[in-house]
């Protein structure tokens, strides 16, 4: 019971950063697209910039961040800070200069990729390749900070201070961005200002995140970089992660690029706003993951099935429950919340569906993957992300030509759906977890029940009110948590659900 109140607790804290960063996010690019001169085409540069440094990320950070996770509980556990302390530093330094090695490839290179942009995309004009070029040093810059932020917000999850990373991530960092960005666009910067509000504001993050994790440490640390950290079993977990983020980055990369060898930037733009919302939708099952991954690691050491049993099927159903009316309204507003970015950005309005649908039935699996993750079968990720990404990457080349957007998400859910069931059936051959007990099918009353009266009131309100209005449609999201939380707790909860709610509320 305490063990779920301290991940509840914690898992608040994340999700309340998590939130705020999408609600801010949203407003963000809702601004941007508004005040910059051409937002589909600066949007596309961005996004397809984006995708070049998160492509790259694997090859920067190689594996160590799912280290971090991993083995800095079970080092703390065994009593190992020597080991631990040089980790962080050792891991740090390699991070950076590998980002600086590929900033200096990139930039000395770049007219190599400006020949392959003439040569791949014929769709795209000269001006669209210049100025993507243009801003290829911002971009470089960008990497080299994301990067080293990255890996320092890995190590501070895997200290287990995720309150600090989303105190300085998330609630300074993000509305520092914001006011930077309204500043800077209202000097003229135009799309360059949102480049360097993105820069400034990692550069602060990086500084915060140095101190903080300098401080967490205190007098046990100095900067050193040795490697008496390094094992066997430690080089093949972060290999299989190198691999495991590669292979995820590849198909993040591929289906803005081949949207705009088929479409065009514009498209490219349309189709990154789409995920605006569509990463709302596991926000509460991320909440918990960051917070999950490091217990499970502890328990894992300890060899507590039972309770890694207990802890999976009470948040399991809870995600999905309190996951279903964000499901619900994004499926229900899908094209009223498009038309809040402009006209142009209605087409969009598949992709949304089909990645609902196929968050939905990931959701569903619940912490399906971290679990594998913490518990030594991170070599059957590995197969099954190979597998996942030879059919995303295939059925992109068959389908972006013909359905063009829709055709990269169709591809996307599918990679999505089957790497959620595939990774079920390992997790219950090798530990035989299940993620709902015998009563599982009481959820699913309680959610169909829930969606009729939903989708009830939602047609009366209609009558008298306009839901597309923004007061109306968060007042509606707010009653969808209040009656979904209600249904649950009469048709759904156990005792141990109920009393877990009951101090939830008193606190």
């Amino acid at each position: 019971m305490d063990k779920i109140l301290n991940i509840i607790k914690q898992s608040f804290i994340s999700f309340s950063g998590e939130i705020l960063v999408k609600i801010l996010g949203f407003f963000f690019k809702l601004y941007l697209v508004h005040n910059l001169l051409d937002s589909t085409l600066s949007l596309g540069i961005f996004a397809l910039g984006i995708a070049l440094i998160d492509f790259i990320s694997p090859f920067t950070s190689l594996g160590f961040g799912a280290v971090s996770s991993k083995y800095l509980p079970s080092w703390d556990v065994k009593k190992q800070v020597k080991k631990k302390n040089n980790f962080i530093s050792t891991v740090f330094f390699i991070v950076s200069l590998i980002s600086l090695c590929f900033s200096l490839i990139i930039y000395f290179f770049k007219h190599n990729l400006f020949i392959y942009f003439s040569f791949i995309y014929k769709n795209s004009n000269q001006v669209i390749q210049s100025e993507f070029l243009f801003l290829l040093p911002i971009f470089i810059i960008l990497m080299i900070l994301k990067h080293q932020t990255s890996i320092l917000n890995q190590i501070l999850i895997g200290l287990k201070e995720v309150k600090k990373t989303v105190i300085y991530f998330n609630f300074i960092g993000f509305p520092l961005k914001f006011l930077l960005l309204i500043i800077l666009l209202n000097i003229g910067l135009d799309f360059k200002g949102y480049l360097y509000s993105e820069i400034i504001t990692l550069f602060f993050i990086l500084i915060s995140f140095i101190f903080i994790i300098k401080n967490i440490l205190n007098e046990n640390y100095n900067f050193k970089i040795s490697f008496d950290w390094v094992e066997k079993k430690v080089l093949i977990y972060a290999f299989t992660f190198f691999i495991l983020g590669f292979l995820s980055k590849l198909t993040g990369f591929l289906d803005k690029w081949l949207i705009l060898k088929f479409m065009s930037v514009n498209d490219v733009g349309i189709y990154y706003v789409t995920f605006t919302f569509i990463n709302f939708l596991p926000i509460i099952l991320k909440s918990i993951n960051r917070i999950f991954a490091p217990i499970i690691s502890e328990i894992w050491e300890q060899k507590n099935i039972q309770e890694i049993q207990t802890l999976y099927q009470f948040f399991t159903k809870w995600t999905v429950i309190l996951s279903f009316p964000i499901i619900f309204f994004v499926i229900l507003f899908n094209e009223k919340l498009l038309l809040l970015f402009g006209s142009g950005f209605v087409s969009g309005k598949y992709v949304l569906i089909i990645l609902t649908f196929a968050h939905l039935i990931s959701i569903m699996f619940g912490s399906v993957r971290t679990i594998l993750q913490m518990t030594d079968k991170h070599i059957n990720l590995l197969g099954i992300e190979f597998l996942r990404t030879g059919i995303v990457v295939l059925s992109m080349i068959l389908f972006i030509p013909i359905y063009q957007m829709e055709g990269a998400a169709l591809s996307l859910g599918v990679g999505i759906i089957l790497n959620n069931v595939i990774n079920y059936i390992i997790l219950y051959k090798h530990l035989k977890l299940v993620p709902y007990k015998k009563d599982f099918w009481k959820i699913g009353v309680s959610i169909i029940l829930t969606t009729f009266i939903l989708y009830f009131t939602f047609n009366v309100l209609n009558n008298f009110v306009h839901l597309s209005n923004w007061f109306w449609m968060i007042l509606f999201i707010f009653l969808s948590f209040i009656v979904t939380i209600l249904l649950a707790r009469y048709i759904c909860f156990s005792q141990m659900d109920k009393r877990v709610l009951l101090k939830i509320l008193n606190k």
